[in-house]
């Protein structure tokens, strides 16, 4: 394309040409003649800059990314054609990343190599790809800009920001929770299994003491206990529209997830086997992981997984999930309870209690407890305060309806969503309920 400052050169000469040219009668020949050269000058400049330059593009950035985390991408341009380049660069980045510094100009003579650097923050899951970098060079003698898209397709995956979980690579079971907002257990060497035999520690219970071995050694020996490992938890994560109602700047979903991977996590840490089933929008089903260290499998399994505008069956996902894990589990159940699901949720609580431990964990909207906490003025406002208290009084009764079937049940924002499940899993593994 003609480039601005060239087609204003030429704008500027033509018409004054043209202009001077009406007044000099017979020499007007001359001006059209100078009007003449500027039009082959254009499109000499055309003909030989025709040719596509010689950049070659390095780009440099991680494959996996984190969403709402900041990363800085790198551009390296080599000039391996025989000419200088007068060029401006920009890379073709999804819609969905913010990006800042992501235009630059630069002069290659050749064999030269510039340098750059620029931003990007992915702002979703799943996969995504930088396609090409754009280039834009100015002809030979400045009357063109071309327009090139050099194909140079990195391809990412973006997965939820985990940086949380190395604040716990000091959890041991359910010892030295700094979690903020978990509870602290029972002490050290009063789990369930026996582990061995170890001198008494001041401060330790009596019951733990040993009196057989403390006879035989002439000194206090106490039992040392640990928790039962093995154990198998089952997360049963609702994908449907429920799951889509935004919290800042994640879903209830996205709040969901970054939850029960923190849980794996914490459960894998324990020695206890993980599966994880989504139901709703897709069925997914990841089957008895082991060892923290494979905490990352339940990150690539449900990375780019999204609700969507259907109705969950929580009846069908509990008939399926018995199929695949007939012995006994604790499954915790994560969804978005509302009256209207109730009566579904209860038949597939039931079915899987007749096997299983059962926790439902529900996240609570803040919306009722913002609109009780308004004043009323208004007929209209009094109708939607009655309606919120009414929905609230529902989803609380019905909360008291599973615990006194035996159901585990928790309602809690999404915000403290993760010591909840991190409570509820380590309160069944210290009662021994398994």
């Amino acid at each position: 394309m003609l480039s601005w400052t060239a087609a204003l050169t030429v704008i500027g000469l033509v018409i004054p040409i043209g202009i001077y040219a009406n007044g000099l009668g017979q020499f007007a020949g001359i001006p059209l003649g100078l009007a003449l050269i500027v039009a082959l000058l254009v499109g000499y400049d055309l003909l030989i800059s025709r040719h596509p330059p010689q950049v070659a593009v390095k780009r440099e950035i991680p494959a996996n990314l984190s969403v709402h985390v900041a990363q800085p991408v790198s551009i390296a341009l080599a000039n391996r054609g025989h000419f200088a380049l007068s060029l401006q660069c920009s890379e073709m980045v999804p819609e969905h990343w913010l990006c800042s510094d992501n235009y630059h100009g630069c002069s290659l003579q050749p064999g030269q190599i510039a340098e750059f650097s620029y931003t990007v923050t992915p702002t979703k899951r799943g996969p995504s790809q930088i396609s090409a970098t754009e280039i834009k060079v100015a002809s030979k003698l400045g009357f063109w800009l071309y327009v090139y898209w050099i194909e140079h397709v990195s391809d990412h995956k973006v997965f939820p920001n985990f940086t949380a979980i190395s604040d716990l690579s000091g959890l041991k079971g359910s010892v030295n929770l700094a979690q903020a907002g978990l509870k602290k257990f029972n002490m050290r060497g009063s789990g369930m299994d026996f582990l061995q035999l170890r001198d008494y520690r001041e401060g330790e219970s009596i019951k733990q003491i040993d009196w057989r071995a403390t006879s035989r050694f002439n000194k206090l020996i106490s039992r040392e206990y640990q928790e039962e490992k093995n154990q198998h938890l089952i997360v049963m994560l609702d994908s449907g529209r429920r799951m889509r109602v935004q919290d800042d700047q994640l879903s209830y979903f996205d709040h969901a997830l970054n939850s029960l991977i923190m849980l794996s996590y914490t459960a894998l840490k324990n020695g206890d086997n993980v599966s994880l089933q989504s139901f709703g929008s897709e069925s997914r089903w990841l089957s008895h992981i082991r060892g923290a260290q494979n905490v990352s499998k339940v990150m690539q399994h449900f990375y780019d997984l999204y609700p969507q505008k259907i109705a969950s069956d929580y009846l069908s996902a509990a008939q399926e999930l018995l199929v695949k894990q007939p012995k006994r589990a604790l499954i915790l159940l994560v969804s978005c309870l509302r009256d209207e699901d109730f009566d579904d949720l209860l038949k597939a609580v039931q079915l899987l209690k007749a096997k299983h431990l059962v926790a439902v964990i529900s996240i609570e909207e803040p919306i009722y407890k913002q609109i009780e906490s308004q004043p009323v003025e208004t007929f209209e406002e009094a109708i939607t305060y009655a309606s919120a208290h009414k929905i609230k009084k529902s989803i609380d009764r019905n909360v008291q309806r599973l615990k006194q079937k035996g159901v585990i049940c928790i309602n809690a924002p999404a915000s403290h969503l993760t010591p909840n499940v991190l409570n509820t899993y380590l309160s069944v593994k210290k009662a021994g309920l398994l």
